[in-house]
């Protein structure tokens, strides 16, 4: 017993030894030469993105004498707090999200895109299946929630703010109360979504159709183009203000010469040709200014909807319209420092890095096989019988030393790959985690009743997702149960349901979607899915831990096998199975607000929307509504499990 309890002492000096030692030397392995991560907005899928931007930002490395690093986020909205807290030292973006970026990020326009052809800029458009019924905009302004919407990023200019601007605005729509779904999503998937007839309508751009009718001709074939707006100018790339001088020459001469100026012509070309796989020509300077014509039109936007709103009093209405009028002859005097200029917002210096993907480092892989050799001597030979005691057997030495081994060079591997040498940065940087949350102190219920209707609406997806589930999971339990059905027919329904458990209700989700449409039941049909693979195996383990003496006294009476479940077995695990399920129909209730990710319904739609749309007093009611009605359901739960048990 003595030797056993010093084995085990001893092996958790070791692993601490292990991940102390690896701290140093993933330090050590610092590159010599300055990391750099430059922020890309996800207008399509991310694989897609880092195929066509990894030879550009290759090219940067070389020419800047930087190690540049692709950072990707799921929004817009990502790659602008990056940037806000030098996580992202500069990114390519659109207008809006630009203007986002120098608004709350510390950001600085230098550059600016042109296109090959030397377009002048692009177009926001709207998109409808070939076969659409809708001729013109018009005919899609009914609001009579028939239609599924497909709008972009809230930060996106083409996406929602040249929309809203010229279209919904004008005419005192707001889209989420006129159409029957709206969904946020890049323009590739918006695109995909119009052509495959899942949305009635989407907006979109003219360089994204372009790159269409390039790679995936067919899908333009199905879509059509519903209206365009006027010209919008190129989109510009921005840097950190804070950034050191030195860098700054260095990216600002990199862009303004690649493409222009090369060793010789082929490599000149080749530039040239990159450029044109991410549909750009020449790079131009550019500064703050570029983004002049996105505030007008954004506070031409705000005094349509101030003009056409419903909510305002006259008092109020005159208020806001004396304000926006003010900011708009403002710009016209061009001066747009007050409105342009950062609010408020603090600069951080340090940079963070995210790498496009680990390359398998060979000294790293080394000292992973080494500390996993070590450990393995160590545990075998701890595992030893000295002096009086049981003896263990080589065989099993071997095993239980390869297992430890194992698991402690798994963790030092991952040590460097789960980035946790950053752990220290939870304490050094505690004062951004505080000035980000310093946004959702102040609860905006400007839209509660919305909010409260939702969260409504997620609650009833749960509901039904849960009894969906219950239905399904109890014959798929009692075919589980080793103890009531056939050998074969386990395996089968086990195997079955490991593959309902395993896929995620967010990839469950978007396959209903595609058969049911937008909507709540597709989040419905999602949750029953997954649930119905979880409650499978808590019946199953539940009907084989039970007590075989009442089957075996109905058996006794000559009963039939139906009969010795329906008298033998459900009645000892009904109670169980009904704790289960209302344990996942408290955990439903949580997983139903993201369904709302994939245009599934509920309060989690919402929610995104205004995370993405930096609305955090918004963002904060919302996540307050969920708080309350989670607990309220757990308490409910908690009170019925307890007359149940």
């Amino acid at each position: 017993m003595k030797s056993s309890f010093l084995s085990v002492k001893l092996a958790v000096l070791l692993l601490i030894s292990i991940v102390l030692l690896s701290i140093p030397s993933s330090a050590q392995e610092e590159p010599p030469v300055r990391e750099f991560n430059f922020g890309i907005i996800t207008t399509e899928s991310s694989d897609n993105l880092s195929t066509l931007w990894e030879p550009f930002l290759y090219d940067m490395g070389q020419m800047t004498g930087m190690k540049i690093n692709a950072f990707f986020a799921a929004d817009y909205s990502g790659i602008i707090e990056a940037m806000r807290f030098g996580e992202v030292e500069a990114a390519w973006l659109s207008n809006k999200s630009g203007l986002e970026a120098v608004r709350r990020s510390n950001g600085e326009v230098f550059a600016k895109a042109t296109y090959p052809d030397g377009a002048p800029g692009y177009r926001s458009v709207l998109l409808v299946p070939t076969n659409s019924p809708f001729k013109t905009v018009e005919d899609i302004l009914v609001c009579d929630k028939s239609i599924n919407f497909g709008m972009g990023d809230p930060n996106s200019t083409s996406g929602t703010l040249m929309p809203m601007a010229y279209i919904f605005a004008p005419n005192g729509i707001v889209p989420t109360e006129c159409f029957k779904n709206v969904r946020n999503a890049t323009h590739e998937a918006n695109g995909l979504a119009v052509a495959n007839e899942l949305l009635d309508v989407a907006t979109n751009n003219t360089t994204n159709l372009k790159r269409l009718a390039r790679t995936r001709p067919e899908i333009l074939d199905r879509v059509r183009v519903l209206w365009e707006s006027p010209l919008i100018q190129t989109d510009p790339i921005i840097w950190r203000k804070d950034l050191p001088v030195e860098v700054k020459q260095k990216l600002l001469y990199f862009f303004l010469t690649y493409g222009r100026r090369a060793d010789s012509e082929q490599e000149l070309q080749r530039q040239r040709e990159v450029l044109g796989e991410l549909d750009f020509g020449m790079f131009l300077p550019a500064n703050d200014h570029h983004l002049d014509p996105i505030i007008r039109l954004e506070i031409v936007r705000d005094i349509a909807l101030a003009q056409s709103s419903t909510r305002l009093d006259d008092a109020e209405r005159a208020e806001i319209l004396k304000d926006l009028q003010a900011k708009l002859a403002l710009m016209e005097e061009a001066d747009d420092a007050a409105i342009i200029k950062p609010k408020g917002i603090s600069s951080f210096e340090g940079r963070g890095v995210r790498g496009g993907g680990l390359k398998i480092e060979w000294s790293r892989m080394i000292f992973t096989l080494t500390v996993g050799l070590i450990s393995f001597g160590f545990f075998f030979w701890s595992s030893a019988t000295r002096g009086a005691g049981p003896i263990t057997s080589t065989k099993d030495r071997v095993f239980d030393a390869g297992v430890w081994a194992v698991f402690i060079a798994a963790l030092v591997w991952a040590f460097v790959a789960a980035e946790i040498f950053k752990a220290p940065l939870l304490v050094s940087n505690g004062d951004r985690m505080a000035e980000y949350a310093e946004g959702f102190l102040h609860l905006d219920w400007t839209e509660g009743g919305l909010y409260l209707q939702q969260m409504s609406v997620t609650i009833q997806i749960a509901l039904w997702g849960t009894f969906l589930a219950v239905i399904a999971a109890i014959p798929f339990g009692l075919l589980s149960a080793r103890n009531v059905a056939p050998a074969p027919v386990v395996f089968v329904v086990r195997r079955t349901m490991d593959v309902f458990r395993s896929v995620n209700e967010l990839v469950v989700g978007t396959m209903f979607v595609v058969t049911v449409g937008l909507g709540p039941f597709a989040g419905v049909m999602a949750l029953a899915i997954h649930t119905t693979g979880v409650l499978a195996k808590l019946f199953s383990e539940a009907v084989e831990a039970m007590d075989p003496g009442p089957v075996e006294g109905v058996r006794a009476t000559g009963a039939r096998p139906i009969h010795e479940v329906v008298w033998g077995v459900i009645p000892q695990v009904a109670p169980l199975w009904t704790s289960y399920a209302l344990y996942r129909f408290e955990s439903n209730t949580r997983s139903a607000t993201i369904l709302g990710l994939i245009g599934a319904g509920g309060i989690g739609q919402l929610l995104f929307e205004q995370i993405r749309s930096f609305q955090y007093g918004k963002t904060a009611a919302i996540l307050l509504i969920i708080i309350v009605a989670v607990t309220l359901v757990d308490f409910l739960s908690q009170v019925l499990r307890k007359r149940l048990m």
